[in-house]
């Protein structure tokens, strides 16, 4: 009887255990550093247990089990002269490196949560999530400090935070947001490739050789005004947009560099030629005009653009230096689940093959490429030495290549 208990209690735990592998807190999120992990999963698990949606989440938990046993099997078939070829095809893909390119990664702070904020500032000091009980698009930083994320059900949200307010979606409005920002988005690169209504890639090259030979009137940019100001308003005109995050640096920007002239006596700012400065600026316009912050990520290619912009979140910017060098020092210690399309199925099965950091990647290669589909494999191996596309396509081509995507799907359904 004793046993069947302790049998019991396993297999309970082993489902915890699972379920959690999945909806933990995910502390690599800006805003949710340091917070106390036990007591927030407690609260997730103690919420889930029963619904619908925790026993969705164990079935894909025993689904990602299945594969991993898969796998092991797999590896444990493995000779030697199937590594040392993969070996060989590791090598040779470090030749296709290129450091010739300036790519920047736009990442908008909590987009919708901002967005509804700056239109209803009694949000502002409030913990608040955009969605509803049955999932969050995403929350702002108060709320994040109790573990609120997107991609959570709202309903175990509110457990974690009894006093979270849920806003409804408003995709009008995002849209419209967003608008403005591409506008601004395109005076530094017409062939931008926007990623969602929040985010994008811009390539800076061909920008930054023009800005060298802007004079300073090209360069220099106002503060947003109100109309007719009172002289008590004089400074609050003077400043930036109201600071919607507790994290966030101060709303005034100051110069990263001996290029950057700020002029606090005035109502002006002029940036410098540098890509630090270029980006610096595109930042300081899209606040003036949207009054929403952004964070940048300045890279030498889209993947690690994408990991730069969240490194000094909210309402910061990171450059990568371009260089071999600078490039493999930075992704040394990077979790694996840091880097885009990477998610929490392909992280637990890396996990299982004692994987957890991109170092660790370059050292299984070739054990990878037995593993995993050449997709997958080819994606491991660019992780694992830093590389990433340099080339952002231009509008007609992804116009052009999503209507065929979308053709071909449809004649696939008409094909019985």
């Amino acid at each position: 009887m004793e046993s069947t208990k302790q049998m019991e209690n396993g297999v309970a735990s082993i489902k915890e255990e699972g379920f959690l592998s999945r909806m933990a807190l995910n502390d690599n999120k800006a805003g949710m550093e340091g917070l106390d992990r036990d007591k927030i999963n407690k609260i997730i698990m103690e919420t889930s247990k029963g619904s619908k949606f925790y026993e969705n989440e164990l079935k894909r938990d025993q689904q990602v089990n299945q594969r991993i046993t898969k796998m092991m099997l797999q590896k444990a078939r493995i000779t030697e002269q199937q590594l040392k070829k993969a070996q060989a095809q590791v090598r040779s893909v470090e030749k296709s490196r290129d450091l010739s390119r300036v790519i920047v990664h736009v990442d908008m702070d909590a987009f919708y949560a901002a967005v509804e904020m700056r239109d209803c500032p009694e949000l502002k000091d409030k913990p608040m999530a955009v969605g509803s009980t049955s999932m969050l698009s995403t929350s702002n930083y108060h709320a994040r400090k109790y573990g609120v994320r997107a991609a959570m059900p709202g309903f175990i949200a509110k457990k974690l935070c009894p006093s979270l307010v849920i806003v409804p979606l408003n995709f009008d409005k995002y849209r419209a947001v967003s608008n403005e920002i591409r506008e601004i988005f395109a005076d530094y690169d017409p062939n931008f490739q926007p990623m969602s209504l929040d985010e994008a890639y811009l390539d800076f090259t061909d920008h930054l050789e023009q800005r060298q030979h802007w004079p300073e009137s090209a360069r220099t940019h106002h503060f947003r005004k109100k109309a007719e100001p009172s002289q008590e308003a004089v400074t609050e005109v003077r400043e930036l947009s109201p600071v919607l995050f507790e994290d966030s640096p101060g709303s005034s920007p100051s110069p990263v560099g001996p290029e950057g002239v700020h002029a606090p006596a005035g109502d002006f700012e002029v940036f410098g030629t540098s890509v630090e400065e270029a980006v610096r600026e595109m930042r300081f316009r899209i606040e003036q005009k949207t009054m929403l912050t952004a964070s940048a990520g300045i890279a030498p290619n889209m993947m690690l653009a994408k990991v730069c912009s969240d490194k000094n979140k909210p309402n910061g910017q990171y450059r990568l230096p371009s260089t071999r060098e600078a490039v493999m020092d930075f992704i040394q210690n990077l979790p694996v689940r840091k880097v885009c399309g990477i998610g929490k199925v392909s992280e637990k099965m890396l996990n299982a093959l004692g994987i957890s950091t991109c170092s660790h990647l370059g050292q299984q290669m070739a054990l990878l490429s037995l593993l995993f589909s050449e997709t997958a494999w080819h994606h491991f191996l660019e992780v694992s030495l830093g590389l990433g596309s340099t080339y952002i396509p231009r509008h007609e081509e992804r116009k052009s290549m999503s209507t065929e995507r979308f053709f071909n799907n449809f004649n696939s359904y008409l094909i019985v």
